[in-house]
C-alpha cells in the first residue's frame, strides 16, 4: 500500500505587491497553469515552454527575503537554509568538486565573480586555487559576512543594478541564483558584458524537466513553498536563453552536493517517509547525523558556457 505523504502548504503572503509578467525568454503572454496542484501559481509559456510564477512578488519584495534569517532558520523546507554557516565544511567540499570540474575549461589565475556569493565559502576555495575573487549578493548580511570573514571585495545588490562597468572577468559563477531573480535574461546579458571574450560562465538551477521533477510532481523538492523561486528552467529553455545572450554551451550535467545524513533523511522524508523513518532510527542509534557524503539527485542542472 502506498504511504500518503503530507506536503506542507505553500507560504504565500497575500499582502505583498504583485505583478503579472510576460515570458522572460520569448516575451509571449500566452500561458497556461503548470502543476496547479502545488499551489505556487506557476504558469508555462505556450510558445517556448518556460515555467515561471505570475503574478509574482515585485522585485523589492523578492529581495526582502534575503536577510540573516534566510541563511539560518527552522523552516528550510519552506525558505532558505537551516544553518548555512554551520554547513561550511560540506559547502567547501562541494565547491572544491565544482572548481576542479571548471578547470577543464579555464585555469587560474584569472579574475572571477561569484554571483550569489552567500557566505563566501566558494570564493574562499577559488582563492585557494589561485583565482582573484570578487562576490556579489542581494543579501547585505551575506556580503558583509564575506568581506569581514575573508577580506574579499563584495558588492551588495542586483547584478543588473550594481555598477561593475569596466571590469572584465575571466569566470563568472552563479549557483542557485537564476531561479530567484526577476529578470534572468537581463542577468545573462549583463554576464556577457562583464566577461572577456572567450570567458566562462557557469550556472546551476533546479531542472523542472528532469525525471525526478516529472516523477514526483507537486512533491518535487525544487518547488520551494515560499516564493523565493520565480523561474523554473529546463535544459531546453536555459540553453536557449544562454544562446540568445551570446553564449555557446560547452557542457551540460546534473550536479549534487555534500550533505549530512540528517539533511538527506529530512529530504527523503518528503518522498519516502516509510524509508526515512527506519533510517533515522539507525542514524540516532549510531550517532551518524553529522556524517556527510555526496548526493546527486539528478534534478539540478549545471551548464558551462563560453562567451562568443
Amino acid at each position: 500500500m502506498q504511504t500518503e505523504v503530507n506536503i506542507p502548504a505553500p507560504r504565500l503572503d497575500e499582502t505583498i505587491a504583485r505583478e503579472h509578467v510576460p515570458c522572460n525568454l520569448c516575451g509571449s503572454e500566452d500561458r497556461q497553469p503548470f502543476c496547479p496542484e502545488n499551489g505556487l501559481g506557476l504558469v508555462q509559456c505556450q510558445n517556448c515552454g518556460l515555467v515561471y510564477v505570475s503574478p509574482r512578488p515585485v522585485a523589492t519584495e523578492l529581495y526582502a527575503l534575503y536577510g540573516e534569517t534566510y541563511f539560518r532558520n527552522d523552516e528550510s523546507g519552506v525558505v532558505g537554509y537551516t544553518d548555512y554557516i554551520a554547513d561550511e565544511i560540506n559547502i567547501r567540499k562541494t565547491s572544491q568538486r565544482r572548481l576542479k570540474f571548471l578547470e577543464r575549461f579555464i585555469q587560474p589565475p584569472g579574475k572571477m565573480l561569484d554571483v550569489g556569493c552567500a557566505a563566501g565559502f566558494f570564493m574562499a576555495e577559488a582563492a585557494n586555487r589561485g583565482w582573484h575573487v570578487e562576490g556579489l549578493d542581494v543579501s547585505a548580511f551575506a556580503t558583509q559576512y564575506t568581506h569581514e570573514r575573508f577580506g574579499f571585495t563584495t558588492y551588495h545588490g542586483s547584478l543588473t543594478d550594481v555598477n561593475l562597468n569596466g571590469t572584465a572577468y575571466d569566470l563568472i559563477t552563479m549557483y542557485d541564483v537564476i531561479e530567484h531573480v526577476p529578470d534572468p535574461k537581463a542577468y545573462m546579458q549583463q554576464v556577457a558584458k562583464l566577461l572577456r571574450s572567450g570567458g566562462i560562465y557557469e550556472l546551476a538551477t533546479p531542472d523542472v524537466g528532469s525525471w525526478p521533477a516529472r516523477l514526483t510532481g507537486k512533491r518535487w523538492i525544487g518547488y520551494k513553498l515560499s516564493e523565493e523561486h520565480v523561474y523554473y528552467f529546463s535544459v531546453e529553455t536555459l540553453t536557449r536563453m544562454l544562446d540568445e545572450a551570446g553564449f555557446d554551451v560547452v557542457h551540460v550535467r546534473h550536479i549534487g552536493k555534500y550533505v549530512t545524513l540528517r539533511l538527506f533523511l529530512d529530504r527523503l522524508g518528503v518522498y519516502a517517509p516509510w524509508l526515512s523513518k527506519p533510517l533515522a532510527l539507525v542514524e540516532r542509534i549510531f550517532k551518524l547525523s553529522k556524517r556527510s557524503f555526496y548526493v546527486n539527485p539528478f534534478d539540478i542542472v549545471a551548464i558551462t558556457a563560453r562567451k562568443r
